[in-house]
């Protein structure tokens, strides 16, 4: 297990290089279909922007209320990484009618920190459920209904999602993870068991890069809470989607996707995830396909993700989907 730690690290690591270099000089332009907002988030403390993407008849059809999707970058990513790296396909927003809304997590892995030793907050589930999701629907229309929310992340955000999503059932209709690290909340309870130290403290991983322009918020080291992700055992827990998923009652469950390529390392995590899902969930999705932890993969993933939501809307569905 420790040899297959090592090797993914090795591998993402590489991946992540390329993706501070690429990051550190891409920007977005505004248009009339992607904005540029902010919102301050007492959680975390700090103004944080976030892209909006919008259906091209937005402005005109102004009595048009949209479902939205949350779409979470990740390690190392920003609110510009799924446009600027990952080259989402803004069509999208208007082939299914959809708000996609592109968050700014830094590298928080997007739980509310226990173990951090930077004296701040670092509530990163409460930005986004208490902060962002609020500022959205007041600043755009969308139809703000558990049905027509969903959402979504790669690799870090991918767990994320399946985290903040689990943990708030009543707000989301939706949960896809897209190569997502399922085994976050595990890998680090095995270093509690082994007293070591490797996933509960990102800052190990994370250099002085510049990504983007926020004050105190644009280099890597800058973006990355200082101390452990979880201050023991229980608390990780907490954000487990193992357990998430087995404390929801069958009512209150969401909409479930999971997919991942088959030369990805989180491949393994995504089949065990899968097999839990049988025995747990009767409606879900779960899709394997030739691709690696890379942009090709993620933009196949996202043209099949966003049809079976428009599907999912209308309910039809019927048992578990592979």
């Amino acid at each position: 297990m420790i040899k297959l730690d090592e090797k993914m690290k090795r591998k993402l690591a590489a991946y992540y290089s390329f993706l501070f270099l690429f990051l550190a000089t891409t920007s977005i332009a505004q248009t009339n279909t992607i904005r540029v907002d902010s919102v301050y988030s007492p959680s975390v403390e700090l103004t944080l922007k976030y892209t909006v993407i919008l259906p091209e008849n937005y402005e005109e059809d102004t009595t048009t209320n949209y479902p939205i999707m949350y779409l979470l970058h990740g390690h190392t990513g920003n609110y510009t990484s799924w446009l600027t790296y990952a080259e989402f396909d803004p069509e999208w927003a208007t082939d299914f009618q959809t708000i996609v809304v592109l968050p700014d997590g830094g590298n928080s892995w997007y739980v509310n920190w226990s173990g951090q030793t930077d004296d701040k907050p670092h509530r990163w589930e409460d930005m986004l459920v208490k902060d962002l999701l609020p500022d959205v629907t007041q600043k755009y229309r969308t139809t703000n209904t558990k049905e027509t929310t969903s959402i979504g992340g790669l690799s870090m955000g991918g767990y994320g999602a399946l985290a903040v999503g689990l943990r708030n059932p009543a707000l989301f209709g939706a949960i896809f993870s897209v190569s997502g690290a399922i085994d976050f909340s595990k890998n680090i309870q095995n270093e509690f068991e082994r007293d070591t130290l490797d996933w509960n403290s990102p800052m190990l991983w994370s250099n002085g890069d510049k990504v983007i322009d926020v004050s105190g918020f644009s280099t890597q080291k800058e973006r990355t809470p200082k101390g452990l992700v979880f201050k023991n055992t229980k608390l990780a827990l907490e954000y487990d989607p193992y357990l998430l998923l087995g404390s929801i009652k069958p009512k209150q469950m969401p909409y479930l996707m999971i997919v991942c390529g088959l030369e990805d390392d989180f491949i393994k995590d995504a089949r065990n995830y899968k097999n839990f899902m049988g025995v747990h969930v009767k409606k879900y999705a779960y899709i394997e396909m030739p691709g690696a932890h890379e942009v090709p993969f993620w933009q196949n993933a996202l043209e099949l993700i966003f049809p079976m939501l428009e599907h999912n809307r209308k309910p039809i569905l019927g048992n578990g989907q592979e």
